[in-house]
C-alpha cells in the first residue's frame, strides 16, 4: 500500500491575512458588543428605583469589562498586524509563526502556530487551518517537534497519535 503524499500547506503569507482579517472582524463584533453595553448602561430604564436595584451597577461592570477586553484585542491585532511572517530553516524546531501539516490518526492537519487566535479555524485556498497557541495543550505539544516527530496526544476516544509531515 503506498504512503499517502505529504500533508499540502498553503501558502504561510495568506495564512497570516486570513487570521489578520478573522482577528479585525472579531475586534469589531466586540466593539459593537461593547457599545451597546455602554448605551445600556446610561440608558434611563437603567437606572435604579431604590436602593436594593443593583441594574445599573451591573449593567455598568459588564459594560467595562466588556471595554477592557476590546482594548486587549485591540493590542493583541495591533501586535500580530506589525508581527512579519516566520521563517523557519529546513529540519528547525516548531516555534510560534509555524505552519504545520500533521497526520492525526491517518488523517490530515494543518495548523498555524500563533500567539493570538487560538480556536479559529481559517479557510486558505480551500484548505482548512486551524490556528493553536504555545499556551493550548496541542500548541504546547507541538513547540520544539520537527518533521518526522510523532507524539500522542489525548483526545475523543483516547490518546491520538500526531505526525508531522510538513512546516513552514
Amino acid at each position: 500500500m503506498p504512503l499517502p503524499s505529504p500533508v499540502p500547506l498553503p501558502d504561510k503569507a495568506t495564512v497570516h491575512a486570513h487570521l489578520l482579517t478573522a482577528l479585525e472582524r472579531a475586534l469589531a463584533a466586540m466593539a459593537r458588543a461593547a457599545e451597546a453595553s455602554r448605551e445600556g448602561a446610561v440608558h434611563e430604564e437603567s437606572r435604579s428605583e431604590g436602593d436594593k436595584d443593583m441594574r445599573a451597577t451591573e449593567q455598568s461592570y459588564l459594560a467595562r469589562g466588556q471595554a477592557m477586553r476590546v482594548e486587549d484585542l485591540a493590542e493583541q491585532v495591533q501586535r500580530f498586524a506589525v508581527t512579519p511572517v516566520a521563517r523557519f530553516a529546513s529540519g528547525g524546531a516548531i516555534a510560534p509563526g509555524a505552519l504545520v501539516g500533521a497526520r492525526v490518526d491517518g488523517a490530515p492537519r494543518v495548523l498555524f502556530v500563533a500567539l493570538q487566535g487560538g480556536g479559529v479555524t481559517l479557510d486558505v485556498d480551500g484548505v482548512e487551518v486551524t490556528v493553536v497557541t504555545p499556551a493550548s495543550p496541542v500548541g504546547r505539544a507541538l513547540v520544539g517537534l520537527r518533521v518526522g516527530d510523532v507524539v500522542e496526544l489525548p483526545g475523543r476516544g483516547g490518546l491520538r497519535e500526531w505526525e508531522i509531515e510538513a512546516m513552514a
